[in-house]
């Protein structure tokens, strides 16, 4: 099993690679603790703990009630090296954002007042200074207020792996290059920006902000061909994997046990009344103890999937309603119930550029056997999930499909098992749609029938937590509506 980046980690080396890279050059002050916390969305014990190693390496120098201090950064590698490096990575980041972003803040700016948000009247000041450092700050700040008013934790995180990993401070408070050619870009003035992020018709924000980054997409090409064409002789191409894991420092080994075995569950690969390999395989399959397959198990039962038999092994169940209720009744249990809801949301939210990624990849072949799937028992989304995930050759999204599905995973039971095959009928029809659309060439059809597939989960599950349970938190969350549909 692949290793877990924790939240340590995940800090510890972006800091670090902000430093060694210059982006942080010598002498200049590092963020508040507190204000690290919220950039990274991780505790004050993990900011000690990441400075104090940085401190222990001599890469920062820490002083009684004053902020850390860059010491060093690699002398061999000039201004923007390590970054140039990794230039098409980084292009894929910008990419990536430029397609999800305008989705993620039309919905999370509709009928949410922006000149409201905590941070409007400072990018406002910040907007008459025009394009400096300052301005850009307050704007991404309104941004992750923006994005927060949605109350889905994931939108402010993702927006958190965009600005480290497409490495936002250095482009637009550091980069001459890409600073000179955003002042000759009359959509990056900041009060524009602001007036865009405070557009009341979702349609027309969508397509401005759909322009605004195919801008930004520009800006960062134009500035690599720029470093490319000068006279630094910069490194070979290193490739940087695109990184967001949203449970980070949680998705400990058996619980990604248990997703994997629930999904394998949900697919028929494992089917009500057969049983799961023994421990033993289990632990040599996952790379892990005994005890760690253990503590997976127990998950399993006590979540009421499975029934282990002393003698005989583990037999997977169908999970029953008694089961359900009680740990309904755990406070961590309604955590991430409300974590998996956010979860299904943000799928609604990826459905459309995801689809429009990946349908002009799908061949005649494809289509065939996606057709053949459809004819199968069981739960035909699986089947075009997988194939989606195959095709998606845009690395940070198909990065961000995956880990948002596997967030998902946690709610099998309330999806399919738990209403009967009512629903498992509905979505293999919107299925069947999104297999038309492809057919004939309708891409909008496929993405809103991709669409529509996580808002009849969301909708049927809100509806059961609430009927069944009594779990009211369930409809704080939002079913995004479909606002392109109208034009």
């Amino acid at each position: 099993m692949k290793p877990q980046k924790t939240r340590f980690s995940y800090v510890y080396e972006d800091l670090k690679r902000r430093i060694v890279s210059g982006q942080l050059q010598p002498g200049s002050k590092l963020p508040s603790s507190r204000n690290l916390c919220k950039e990274y969305n991780v505790g004050i014990a993990t900011i000690t703990r990441v400075l104090d190693t940085l401190k222990s390496e001599r890469l920062i120098d820490i002083q009684m009630r004053q902020a850390p201090v860059v010491l060093t950064q690699n002398s061999k590698s000039p201004e923007g090296f390590t970054i140039f490096e990794q230039r098409d990575s980084i292009l894929q980041v910008y990419e990536t954002y430029g397609r999800l972003m305008p989705y993620l803040l039309v919905f999370a700016a509709h009928n949410r007042p922006v000149d409201t948000m905590p941070h409007y009247r400072q990018a406002q000041k910040a907007a008459q200074q025009g394009i400096t450092p300052e301005s850009w700050k307050a704007l991404i700040a309104l941004t992750r207020d923006i994005l927060s008013s949605s109350h889905n934790p994931l939108l402010c995180d993702l927006h958190t792996a965009f600005e480290l990993q497409g490495s936002f401070s250095y482009f637009l408070e550091i980069c001459n290059l890409s600073l000179n050619i955003i002042h000759q870009k009359p959509s990056f003035e900041p009060q524009a920006i602001i007036e865009l992020l405070s557009e009341s018709n979702p349609v027309e924000q969508y397509y401005h902000l759909q322009a605004l980054y195919q801008d930004m997409y520009d800006i960062i090409l134009e500035t690599f061909t720029r470093m490319s064409n000068s006279n630094t002789l910069f490194p070979p191409q290193v490739p940087a994997a695109f990184e967001w894991n949203p449970l980070r420092g949680k998705d400990y080994y058996y619980t990604r046990i248990v997703h994997d075995l629930t999904q394998k569950i949900g697919n028929g690969i494992y089917a009500a009344g057969s049983y799961l390999p023994y421990e033993a395989q289990l632990a040599k399959q996952y790379g892990v103890s005994a005890y760690t397959v253990r503590k997976a198990l127990d998950l399993m039962e006590r979540r009421g999937y499975t029934k282990t038999r002393n003698g005989k092994g583990t037999i997977v169940l169908t999970p029953d309603q008694l089961n359900t209720e009680q740990a309904l009744q755990d406070l961590t249990t309604k955590q991430d119930a409300l974590v998996y809801l956010h979860s299904l949301q943000l799928m609604v939210l990826l459905a459309h550029p995801v689809a429009a990624c990946t349908a002009p990849q799908f061949s005649e072949d494809d289509l065939e056997q996606l057709a053949a799937h459809l004819n199968e028992p069981g739960i035909a989304l699986t089947h075009l999930f997988q194939m989606i995930l195959e095709r998606l050759s845009l690395k940070p999204l198909q990065v961000i499909w995956t880990e948002t599905s596997c967030i998902t995973e946690w709610g099998f039971y309330f999806a399919f098992y738990s209403q009967g095959v009512g629903v498992i009928e509905q979505l293999n029809d919107i299925t069947r749609r999104a297999y038309r659309g492809l057919r004939t060439g309708d891409n909008t059809e496929f993405a809103e029938s991709l669409a529509d597939s996580y808002r009849l989960i969301l909708t049927s599950v809100q509806t059961y937590m609430v009927e069944k349970y009594n779990f009211t938190e369930a409809l704080s969350v939002q079913v995004p509506i479909s606002f392109l549909t109208i034009h």
